[in-house]
């Protein structure tokens, strides 16, 4: 699973974020701090599917999500190709992933 880049790049009306704005994740579904919940909730679903590669219905294949606001903003969610995710050493997902399991 990649690292996650989420970045506004489209607002309309009131949002307590502004153009530009950035945050990663390191975990899918992992909320990063200064995301609001309505924006994350609207992700949510999208999330997984950009952390293991799956591509959007956008022909660049690029996820661009809109908050639930009919006044919102958009959000891209990018993976960030250079970070894997890394499962903890002493995880039981690691250790079953070096037994081959």
């Amino acid at each position: 699973m990649k690292h996650l880049r989420i970045k506004l790049i489209w607002k309309m009306g009131k949002c307590p974020h502004n153009i530009g704005d950035e945050w990663t994740l390191p975990y899918a579904l992992m909320r990063p701090e200064g995301l609001c919940n309505d924006a994350h909730y609207a992700m949510t679903p999208y999330l997984s599917m950009a952390a293991s590669g799956g591509r959007s219905w956008e022909e660049d294949g690029v996820w661009r999500i809109h908050c639930p606001s009919k006044t919102g903003v958009v959000f891209e969610i990018t993976p960030i190709i250079e970070k894997d995710h890394k499962w903890p050493e002493n995880s039981s997902w690691a250790k079953k992933k070096e037994n081959g399991k």
